[in-house]
């Protein structure tokens, strides 16, 4: 009988080694460091430029500020030149920058604001190089606002600066109703009219005369366009799913920016408004968006028959009557008998008169501050139409027109093409794949660790930027 060996037992093979963790170095992002960052993103120059807007003609409350009040009220404007010059330094070219349909109208329009510099019926060459400079500066934000922008983040806080800044503007003009003595601005150089101010007042239910309020300005009324911005942004906040107490907050900013259309008793602030809710009503209706939409023209006409109420209490039948105007006349001769007729002759009489501009420098703010009284102007513009007749003639009309027209067509386009997506969270998942695939860890992001953690995570932001706009300023 043979002997056998014993079975050798099946060799084991070798215990793998554990995979190596890499150690985070201290220059790694920490977890929630992409959040953070894109929530903390520095305040730039399209931030400074929306405050100072409001800050700077609020500093004419400050007492013995009425000296200064040309440089403060001029300021306003000079930052926006400020501004282009600090983004043209310093601002790295970026792509979608020079996207903006407008830009080569606005362009014409500077070249031929400049030539218009020389022409002969200038009020002055002093008067007609700061005229040139007031509208340098109103064009200037389309060539420097595209590269201030440096995350999408800044959208909703610029939205946000907007909205605070004019609803404070607003509630300071509704103190003014019933506190004029506390509230009112120290220097008001409207009420020293040939009028002695009575023009800008009327009488109230109590029996007392008020003032239109000026808000943060010194202008009666003024606080009219304040009221306008607060009410349209503040109901486009609440429509967005935020806390209940912010979505409340935004309401009530909107209810103080209707009221203070009603005492300021400007009208055509008030067919604005209107026009601007029907316009988002519509564009959320094309969206395909019938929940916002209801709820939108629902809040809106509360919003504005609640303010009607509250307001007719105080401000008494000459509130009341002058509104009810909007429906009881003519639509057409109303606006005619108010502002209508700068445009009617403009296309009558001025056109044909001065094909090619009056000369610039004389009507505004800038014949105010250069004019002289030996040389009294007769031009009176409460609308820009003649404005631009005068200042450049018939090309200036066009061409800034055309620019407008522009500018508002995009703007339809991109209200109907872009769809409603978080850009911060977006923004925020793409850095954090970004970052973990150059570590080689797809941990978190629902995909495997090797090879195909790519292909599926570029994959994915394919899809999400599909979704985004296409340039730079549709953000």
């Amino acid at each position: 009988m043979s002997s056998q060996p014993p079975p050798q037992p099946a060799p084991v093979p070798p215990p793998r080694p554990a995979p190596k963790r890499r150690v985070r170095a201290a220059s790694d992002p920490q977890p929630g460091a992409d959040k953070a960052k894109v929530k903390a993103s520095p305040w730039g120059w399209l931030e400074i430029f929306v405050v100072s807007q409001t800050a700077l003609p609020a500093l004419l409350f400050v007492p013995g500020s009425s000296p200064i009040r040309t440089p403060l009220r001029a300021s306003a404007y000079v930052i926006a030149l400020i501004a282009w010059y600090f983004v043209a330094k310093k601002a790295k070219p970026k792509p979608g920058t020079k996207s903006f349909p407008a830009r080569p109208w606005l362009i014409g329009c500077a070249i031929w604001i400049g030539v218009s510099i020389l022409h002969p019926n200038s009020y002055s060459l002093v008067a007609a190089i700061a005229q040139a400079a007031m509208y340098f500066s109103v064009m200037s934000p389309a060539f420097w606002a595209p590269s201030a922008l440096n995350a999408p983040s800044q959208i909703g806080r610029l939205m946000m600066i907007l909205l605070v800044c004019n609803a404070l503007s607003s509630i300071m003009g509704i103190l003014q109703v019933f506190r004029p003595e506390t509230f009112n601005p120290p220097v008001i150089p409207a009420m020293n009219n040939v009028f002695g101010g009575a023009d800008l007042m009327y009488e109230g239910s109590d029996g007392r005369k008020i003032m239109r309020p000026c808000g943060l300005t010194d202008t009666p009324g003024g606080v009219a366009p304040a009221g306008l911005a607060s009410a349209l942004t503040g109901l486009c906040w609440a429509l967005l799913p935020l806390p209940l107490w912010k979505r409340g907050m935004a309401i009530f900013m909107a209810f103080i920016g209707i009221a203070v259309i009603y005492f300021t008793q400007v009208r055509f602030s008030f067919v604005m408004l209107a026009i601007c809710f029907a316009t988002l009503t519509g564009l959320l209706i094309m969206q395909r968006d019938m929940k916002k939409a209801a709820l939108l023209s629902t809040l809106a006409i509360t919003l504005v028959v609640c303010a009607f109420t509250v307001v007719a209490m105080s401000a008494g039948t000459a509130m009341i009557d002058r509104f009810m105007t909007l429906f009881t006349n003519d639509p057409g001769k109303l606006y005619g008998d108010s502002r209508g007729n700068f445009i009617q002759e403009t296309f009558d009489i001025l056109i044909w008169d001065y094909p090619l501009g009056y000369g610039m420098g004389w009507w505004g703010m800038i014949n105010s501050i250069f004019g002289s009284p030996s040389k009294p102007s007769t031009v009176w513009c409460e609308v820009m139409v003649p404005a631009w007749v005068f200042d450049g003639g018939i090309p200036l009309l066009v061409a800034y027109s055309i620019a407008i027209v522009i500018t508002m067509l995009d703007s339809l386009r991109i209200a109907r093409t872009c769809k409603a997506v978080s850009y911060t969270h977006l923004d925020v998942y793409k850095r954090q794949a970004f970052n973990r695939l150059v570590r080689g860890d797809g941990a978190g992001l629902g995909v495997r660790r090797r090879n195909t953690a790519p292909r599926r995570l570029l994959h994915r932001h394919r899809h999400h930027d599909a979704r985004l706009p296409s340039n730079r300023e549709d953000l």
